[in-house]
């Protein structure tokens, strides 16, 4: 408690309580932060749900790296990966997408990462998007705000579920 007393809240109050510390004595407090729902652009759909079940360890080594996931096949490859490295006590509770397959094709696809900072609060805001169908390219430009002067090591999930765009290059960048 004696470290939320020193936080400055910019945004409003949030209802998550802190996670587990990671095992390092030195480390600094740490959070997941589960997403409120926000109305997302374009008819994404919120995949954020699909992956509470991966470990904090896990979701934070993999913070940066974005990930396209075309499959029910790729998102087993995923919490595979999070299973087999060796930074969860367990198995990832695994999450389902419906891909919408037509003729055994998928129609949808997920794309998303996890970003990790310091602070009391974090958020995702997307500040364009960009959709060229002759190149079947979609690039999608999301921000990852820090908030407040917290010292909890924040992890945030940004996946969202693209219908329509399976066969399209998909790209995530940071703008």
């Amino acid at each position: 408690m004696l470290l939320l007393s020193a936080c400055v809240r910019t945004a409003p109050p949030s209802t998550l309580a802190p996670f587990p510390t990671i095992t390092d004595p030195n480390a600094q407090p740490t959070r997941l932060i589960t997403p409120t729902w926000t109305p997302l652009p374009y008819a994404f759909i919120d995949a954020n749900p699909v992956f509470n079940g991966i470990c904090f360890a896990s979701v934070y080594d993999a913070a940066g790296r974005v990930f396209v996931i075309r499959s029910a096949a790729d998102l087993d490859a995923l919490f595979d990966e999070s299973d087999n490295s060796g930074f969860c006590e367990r198995p990832s509770a695994r999450g389902t997408f419906d891909f919408a397959e037509v003729d055994g094709i998928p129609t949808r696809a997920i794309i998303g990462r996890w970003d990790r900072g310091i602070g009391c609060d974090a958020h995702h805001d997307i500040t364009r998007v960009e959709r060229d169908d002759v190149a079947r390219l979609l690039v999608i430009y999301v921000r990852f705000v820090l908030e407040g002067n917290c010292d909890y090591q924040l992890v945030r999930p940004f996946w969202i579920g693209l219908n329509g765009f399976n066969e399209y290059d998909l790209r995530m960048v940071e703008g």
